[in-house]
């Protein structure tokens, strides 16, 4: 899919943006931070299903997004998603092919969507990052937009299966360069430089990490 969109992309984004701003109030800060071209890595909150969603409708710009591989197992919701610019991971292990097709997209010049926590989150502190998001801007060498969404977890509560009109914000930081030498410390460093802005931004707190890596030491 290029940045043009396809037919249906462009039909979900402008029906979803029009319910998301008439119903739900969705208001985005900082949104003139998103580059308007070449790739870019968003790394975003998550504590909700409709979270990509949301940040679909926050952006102009389309974006792709990282999906867990159980969600392609139904052939026709797997086309519908592959439509709207989702691909697999595999979770829980690397996974060299995600790895692989993320930085080609991003060399493409395309906006690619990373939950750093690497899952779901509805605790009010947030989880230690994953290395993903410090590799992918290692390797394909483009910036990250930290992001932080407000009230998607009462869109559509556990047990609901619509959502419900409730009031939305996502709010938008600064562009942040990897500028490391490329070992596994510089890259821990930077992931954790990318959750300490999202956690400026949502106001949740991060664990310390001074003591993450005494009680892995202690193993």
């Amino acid at each position: 899919m290029s940045d043009r969109m396809n037919a249906l992309y462009w039909l979900g984004w402008y029906l979803c943006r029009f319910l998301a701003f008439r119903f739900c109030k969705l208001k985005v800060e900082g949104a003139e931070r998103m580059p308007k071209e070449g790739g870019v890595i968003i790394a975003s909150t998550h504590t909700a299903t409709l979270d990509p969603v949301i940040l679909g409708c926050a952006f102009p710009r389309p974006l792709t997004f990282m999906a867990k591989e159980e969600l392609f197992r139904f052939p026709p919701f797997a086309a519908l998603i592959r439509t709207l610019g989702a691909f697999p991971v595999r979770r829980g292990e690397p996974d060299r092919r995600a790895l692989r097709k993320a930085i080609s997209l991003l060399r493409q010049g395309r906006c690619l969507v990373i939950f750093p926590e690497g899952t779901r989150n509805p605790n009010w502190q947030l989880r230690p990052p994953e290395l993903g998001v410090a590799l992918l801007a290692a390797w394909a060498k483009v910036p990250v937009l930290p992001v932080a969404i407000f009230g998607s977890e009462f869109l559509m509560p556990k047990g609901k299966f619509f959502p419900r009109p409730t009031p939305l914000k996502v709010k938008v930081g600064e562009l942040l360069w990897f500028e490391g030498d490329g070992r596994r410390e510089s890259l821990e460093a930077f992931a954790w430089q990318v959750m300490e802005a999202i956690s400026d931004l949502s106001g949740r707190p991060l664990p310390q990490r001074e003591k993450l890596v005494a009680a892995g030491r202690s193993k």
